[in-house]
C-alpha cells in the first residue's frame, strides 16, 4: 500500500497512536484520527472524526473511502475503577466494538484491518521456551481474554470479505512517557529506593514504541502481512534487575538493588495475597519475533538496554 493512502487511526490519541499518526504523516499518508474528542489532536496533519465506539457511530462515515484502519481503541488493564476492569467492560470496549467496526469497513474500500491484541492471549509466562505465534493461547486476566476474542470477532467479521486482518500481539510497550506498568517502574526508579532485584535473572521481552510503530506500518504496507498474527518484541529479552540499572544508569543514580533471596520474595507476596505480582517481577515472559522479522522484513530494536538508558536520562 503505497503513501497517500487513507489511513484511519482509532485510539489515536493514546501513547501508540500519537506516535503512529506522527509517523504516519510524515510518511506521507492520508491520516484520519478517530476519536472520543477533538481535543488534543495527536499531531499536525492529521484529520480528526469524533465519533464514540462504544455507543452509536456512524457507519456510513467509517466505510467511505479508508485503504487502511488501525484498531488501537480499547479498554487497558488497570486502567479505571474496579467497575471498569469487569469481563463486561472489557467485552464492551475489546469485543463488540472491534466487531461492529470490522463489519462497518469490511468489503468496502477497506483493504486491510490491523488489530492490536496483547502478548497476554499466551499467558503471563513462556515455560520452557520462547512465546511465538504458534504458542497455545491461554490468557489469564480478563483483559487478555478480551482482546483473543477480539482477535475471533476480527476474523469473523472479515471472513470471506475482500478485507484482509493483520493482527499484533506485542508484548510491554516502552518508550518516553509511557503509561501503565512501564511508567510506573520509571517512577520507581526516579525515587532513591533499595528494590529487591539483584538477584533476578529472569528473561523478559519488552517491544519498543518505535519498533511497533514500525511493525503497524509494514502490516499497512506488505501484502504479505495479509491474515496473518505477529507477536512483537525487541530482539534480545531483558531481566527486571537489568532494567532498573539500565533507567538508573541514564537518570545518573546508583541501581540501589538489594540482594534479597527470590524464594524470599514470593513468599512475602503470597502471604499478602500479591502471588501474581511475583510472576510480573521475576517471572519470565520470553517472546521469539521472528516471523515478522523473516516474512515483513521488520526492523527491532536490537539494544533494549541502551534504549532504557536514553529513556531514564530524559526522565530523570
Amino acid at each position: 500500500m503505497a503513501a497517500g493512502k487513507k489511513i484511519l487511526v482509532t485510539g489515536a490519541s493514546g501513547f501508540i497512536g500519537k506516535e503512529l499518526c506522527k509517523v504516519l504523516v510524515k510518511r506521507g499518508f492520508q491520516v484520519t484520527a478517530l476519536v472520543r474528542s477533538d481535543k488534543g489532536l495527536p499531531c499536525e496533519g492529521v484529520q480528526c472524526l469524533v465519533q464514540d465506539l462504544e455507543s452509536r457511530f456512524d457507519e456510513d462515515i467509517l466505510a467511505s473511502g479508508f485503504d487502511a484502519v488501525v484498531h488501537l481503541a480499547g479498554k487497558a488493564h488497570g486502567k479505571g475503577g474496579a467497575n471498569e476492569q469487569t469481563a463486561e467492560a472489557f467485552d464492551r470496549s475489546n469485543v463488540a466494538t472491534t466487531r461492529r467496526l470490522a463489519e462497518a469497513l469490511a468489503g468496502g474500500s477497506t483493504q486491510r484491518f490491523i488489530y492490536l491484541s496483547s502478548i497476554g492471549v499466551h499467558g503471563d509466562s513462556s515455560p520452557g521456551s520462547p512465546i511465538t505465534e504458534q504458542s497455545e493461547e491461554r490468557p489469564h486476566a480478563e483483559y487478555a481474554r478480551s482482546k483473543l476474542q477480539g482477535e475471533m470477532a476480527l476474523r469473523e467479521s472479515l471472513a470471506g470479505t475482500t478485507t484482509a486482518f493483520s493482527i499484533i500481539r506485542p508484548t510491554l510497550v516502552y518508550g518516553e512517557n509511557a503509561p501503565g506498568n512501564f511508567g510506573k517502574l520509571v517512577a520507581l526508579c526516579r525515587r532513591n529506593v533499595p528494590l529487591p532485584f539483584r538477584n533476578s535473572n529472569n528473561r523478559r521481552s519488552l517491544v519498543s514504541l518505535d519498533s511497533l510503530v514500525r511493525l503497524i506500518i509494514l502490516c499497512i504496507e506488505k501484502p504479505e502481512a495479509e491474515n496473518q498474527t505477529f507477536v512483537a518484541a525487541d530482539e534480545n529479552p531483558v531481566s527486571t534487575g537489568n532494567i532498573i540499572r539500565s533507567l538508573r544508569c541514564g537518570m545518573g543514580k546508583g541501581p540501589g538493588l538489594l540482594p534479597v533471596p527470590i524464594g524470599l520474595v514470593r513468599g512475602v507476596l503470597a502471604i499478602m495475597g500479591r502471588s501474581p505480582l511475583y510472576q510480573q517481577l521475576f517471572g519470565d515472559l520470553e517472546v521469539d519475533a521472528s516471523k515478522a522479522v523473516n516474512l515483513l522484513g521488520w526492523e527491532r530494536e536490537a539494544d533494549t538496554l541502551g534504549r532504557l538508558k536514553v529513556i531514564g536520562k530524559k526522565a530523570g
